[in-house]
């Protein structure tokens, strides 16, 4: 038992150390830091303006996450926690599909709209009918209104941006139209808004003992689980992706991209009607018309998944850093400790989160890489004096271009007080001709010096000591991929070995199939046997007809052919005379159009005449068949040969049963047996494995002490 277990921990250390060193880790990580460099620069400006305000920033951030936990803030924050998830997701979706579904505010407003108006006209509604009410309409209602955005983009190709944006506005002003309307009973005209759902409707809401966070959080939970499947585990998340990765491909592979384009869409803004139905029942119980301004959580939203690089499930630490900020920034402000602005704490965030919209930008800061590369450059003499030779060309080219562009200013002023037109052209053609050709010299010594850099730093690494440590490091992980590939090749022999009564079983299954087919495949050849004769009759008239239009349009290309003389005759005749050449050109082509047009009178009551014939027969071959078929039914030489093909397939289906039944008790008797022998060498051979890969260590650890200490001992001798 401690064997195994020995195994399975080494095992899963190797796994680690492989995934660890793997390009998806390294990727993965990539997107992590640039989110948190964003994050951190955001994080570093508040700071700065904070400072510029004479207040502590170390004590303002400390103070707002405290206060976002209090509790008196805290179902606030966990509340908004559970809507950024919600919002993230529903703006993921659509970029895994290659859409930017700006809309969310419109069909969140919609769905939230729709929320209310069911409890307004419902006030007596239960909680549970009224959540599952309001869940059911957001979903159908956002989805709805994304799917006609999804359509424009799909059939006419209207970008999603300018059409989700066309259809928020005429969301708000279509709502504000709904509510502002007395007849309808929404509005409360004197706070300027909707009526408040809390007190028209008291069960009509998200609370459990006073906490609105739980049922929005569960909700959240659902989706966020929802998504991560749909997205990594089915079929319609992998199109999605597929589609939004490059619709060429998706295409070529026989994806109705339409179809994707309309669904993703439809499913963000079902997320997103999720997202205005919790909203507008839990931190907005009514929609405010006094300014025209579209619920700002909707492009907050944005942000989130962004940062998170849509993500599923880095939206979640995301959403609880805005939640925070959006709960407890303003409120922080307020403090005596600092006297500061509401409008700071809305700056503060809107830093936040400018910064983070421009994440991807932070993928590309590699300052410990960089640091290398100049470090490699300054050690040696010789790569620091090229480096510098290519700095004082590319600074020399620098002035030149100042130096020109200060001439031609002064030549210019010259020649404009001159009132010179061409000799300006001429001197802005010869200036631009000499900028020119000293930007090129300067890029093709950039790009000339970034190669170098990169050159000599992909040397150094096969020089000295990271040399030694790189093979080393190439060598340990070659060993532990040559293990691994035998691990996986003793462990399909062992699972082949234990599952040989399941495999034995679908084999069985598969013949029983296969026989099964055999017999209906036969049965059917037999009962359609009487329509052979039909259908030969059927392609004949088939192909007749079509001889028939074939041969009228031979006819019609012979009596051309046969009527070419004529103009050449006409040409002989009347060659020296144009007027009368182009008269006799016109009688002589009257008269073909007219042969031809007698033929195709001819030829259509010919068409009439056997289509006539055609429906006829057809009408015979009908009867033919449909006779056949009822004589068919009562064939006793039929039936007795559907008897016989019956009886010996399932003889044959029996007597299989039987060899598999036999066959199957043996098998199980030899597995049961042999299962712990199976399972006791399959651990020998992963232990020969481990033993293998840790003697490779041993060895290639004492080589590379070997290739130090040579190593070391050449660089004291250098030294002396």
């Amino acid at each position: 038992m401690g064997n195994i277990v020995k195994n399975k921990t080494w095992l899963v250390t190797q796994k680690t150390r492989i995934f660890f060193r793997s390009n998806e880790f390294k990727n993965k990580m990539n997107v992590v830091k640039a989110s948190l460099c964003a994050i951190l620069v955001g994080f570093l400006l508040s700071f700065i303006i904070i400072g510029i305000n004479g207040s502590n920033p170390f004590l303002f951030f400390q103070y707002v996450f405290k206060l976002a936990f209090h509790p008196l803030l805290q179902n606030t924050t966990l509340t908004y926690w559970a809507i950024y998830i919600v919002a993230g997701l529903a703006v993921a979706v659509g970029f895994k599909a290659g859409l930017f579904n700006i809309g969310i505010p419109g069909q969140m407003l919609l769905a939230g709209s729709m929320s209310i108006v069911l409890g307004l006209k419902n006030p007596a509604i239960s909680q549970g009918a009224g959540v599952v009410g309001a869940i059911a309409i957001s979903i159908l209602v956002g989805a709805g209104l994304a799917a006609i955005a999804g359509v424009l983009k799909a059939f006419f190709n209207i970008h999603e941006v300018v059409s989700t944006i066309m259809l928020n506005w005429i969301v708000w002003y279509v709502m504000k139209w709904m509510f502002m309307d007395l007849k309808n009973g929404l509005w409360n005209a004197n706070n300027n808004s909707s009526i408040d759902i809390t007190t028209a409707a008291p069960n009509f809401n998200l609370a459990i003992n006073e906490q609105t966070w739980i049922i929005p959080m569960i909700i959240a939970v659902i989706l966020l689980v929802g998504v991560i499947f749909m997205m990594n585990y089915t079929v319609l998340g992998f199109r999605i992706k597929a589609v939004g990765k490059s619709k060429t491909a998706s295409l070529y592979a026989g994806t109705n991209i339409k179809a994707y384009t309309i669904a993703s869409m439809a499913i963000s803004g079902g997320i997103a009607g999720i997202l205005g139905m919790i909203y507008y029942m839990t931190e907005s119980t009514v929609i405010q018309f006094s300014t025209d301004a579209l619920p700002v959580i909707g492009f907050d939203a944005i942000a989130v998944a962004l940062v998170a690089f849509t993500n599923a499930v880095s939206i979640v630490p995301i959403a609880l850093l805005w939640a925070i900020i959006k709960t407890a920034a303003m409120q922080a402000t307020q403090l005596p400790q600092f006297q500061m602005s509401k409008e700071m704490g809305q700056l503060i965030f809107g830093l936040i989160i400018y910064m983070t919209a421009i994440s991807a930008v932070f993928i590309y800061f590699k300052p410990i890489l960089w640091f290398r590369r100049w470090l490699n450059i300054q050690k040696n003499p010789e790569f620091k004096a090229e480096d510098q030779t290519y700095q004082k060309e590319i600074k020399n080219n620098k002035l030149k271009i100042k130096a020109i562009n200060k001439e031609y200013r002064l030549k210019l002023r010259e020649l404009k007080q001159a009132k010179d037109k061409e000799a300006i052209v001429t001197l802005r053609e010869k200036t631009n001709e000499k900028l020119t050709t000293l930007v090129g010299q300067n890029t093709t010594l950039k790009i000339s010096r970034k190669f170098f850099v990169d050159t000599k730093y992909k040397a150094a690494a096969n020089l000295g000591k990271r040399r030694i440590k790189t093979q080393y490091n190439k060598a340990i992980f070659s060993s532990i991929g040559l293990a691994m590939d035998q691990y996986v090749q003793f462990k399909n022999q062992y699972y082949l070995k234990k599952n040989e009564v399941s495999i034995f079983k679908q084999k069985h299954a598969k013949k029983m199939r296969e026989l099964k087919g055999k017999m209906r495949e036969e049965i059917k050849a037999l009962r359609k046997a009487y329509k052979k004769d039909y259908l030969v009759e059927q392609t004949l008239l088939q192909s007749s007809y079509a001889n028939l239009l074939s041969r009228h349009s031979d006819e019609i290309i012979n009596l051309k052919e046969q009527n070419y003389h004529l103009f050449d005759e006409i040409q002989q005749k009347y060659g020296d005379n144009y007027q009368q050449f182009i008269l006799e050109e016109k009688k002589a082509t009257k008269t073909i159009e007219e042969q031809i047009k007698a033929l195709k009178k001819q030829q259509k009551l010919e068409v009439v005449a056997f289509k006539q014939n055609y429906k006829v027969k057809r009408q015979e071959l009908s009867k033919k068949l449909w006779k056949a078929r009822k004589a068919n039914q009562h064939d006793e030489e039929l039936k007795r040969q559907i008897s016989k093909i019956v009886e010996t397939a399932m003889a044959e289906i029996a007597n299989a049963q039987i060899h598999y039944l036999e066959e199957l008790i043996v098998l199980k008797n030899s597995n049961r047996a042999n299962q712990k022998n199976y399972a006791q060498e399959y651990n020998a051979n992963v232990t020969l494995i481990i033993n293998a890969v840790k003697e490779d260590n041993v060895i290639l650890r004492q080589e590379l002490l070997r290739k130090k200490s040579q190593y070391h001992n050449k660089t004291l001798k250098g030294g002396k």
